[in-house]
């Protein structure tokens, strides 16, 4: 767990998979670490095909990379990680079955969810702390106070997500271990010095 941004994959935001490509590339040669495909829409053999890509690029950059709630797709192209979803697999089942062979996040969006979820991940992700359109299903945005309740209530790092910008990070950031992002990097113009950005506000 070498990483504070976590970048999340939304491949709708390009015109084509090239550019979306070339921006995750982009963005992990720029100093992201640690980078998630997420694409719930495609089909089992479409997300295979496009994580064997992303698996080459993340390689290329020295970044880990982790599969959404697709253990066997994970295992397929030999990534670092899962991301497991609520109403995905059990981190405890994961853990268990495939023991030291993945690292594993859990999205979480309570307090209840992210203490249960503690026991078996080796971090989550806890949000929307801020409105984002990518998680207005889970309702109203949790907020920094709740946020910092979950940061005092569970034993792993804790990665804060949802709205997150150059402008309200570092409000975030003195509450968690990590930020993950989507937006705040891959909808932006120019996404080097978006990453560039968010470094120089930490310190990184």
């Amino acid at each position: 767990m070498n990483f504070k941004f976590y970048l999340i994959s939304d491949r709708k935001l390009f015109l084509s998979e090239e550019s979306f490509l070339n921006a995750v590339d982009t963005a992990l040669k720029t100093g992201i670490k640690a980078f998630q495909l997420r694409e719930k829409d495609m089909t089992t053999r479409e997300f295979y095909f496009l994580a064997k890509k992303l698996r080459e690029i993340t390689r290329r950059n020295d970044a880990l990379f982790f599969i959404n709630d697709r253990v066997d797709v994970a295992m397929a192209v030999e990534a670092d990680g899962v991301h497991l979803p609520q109403n995905g697999l059990p981190p405890d089942i994961v853990k268990k079955i495939w023991k030291d062979k993945f690292l594993i996040g859990v999205s979480t969006h309570s307090l209840k969810e992210a203490i249960e979820s503690s026991e078996w991940a080796d971090f989550i992700t806890f949000g929307p702390v801020f409105y984002t359109p990518s998680k207005s299903q889970y309702g109203e945005p949790l907020g920094v106070e709740t946020l910092k309740k979950v940061k005092s209530k569970v034993r792993c790092p804790v990665f804060a997500v949802g709205g997150i910008k150059h402008d309200n990070i570092k409000t975030v950031f003195s509450h968690c271990d990590g930020v993950a992002l989507i937006s705040g990097i891959l909808a932006q113009s120019n996404i080097e010095e978006a990453v560039k950005q968010y470094l120089k506000i930490l310190g990184e």
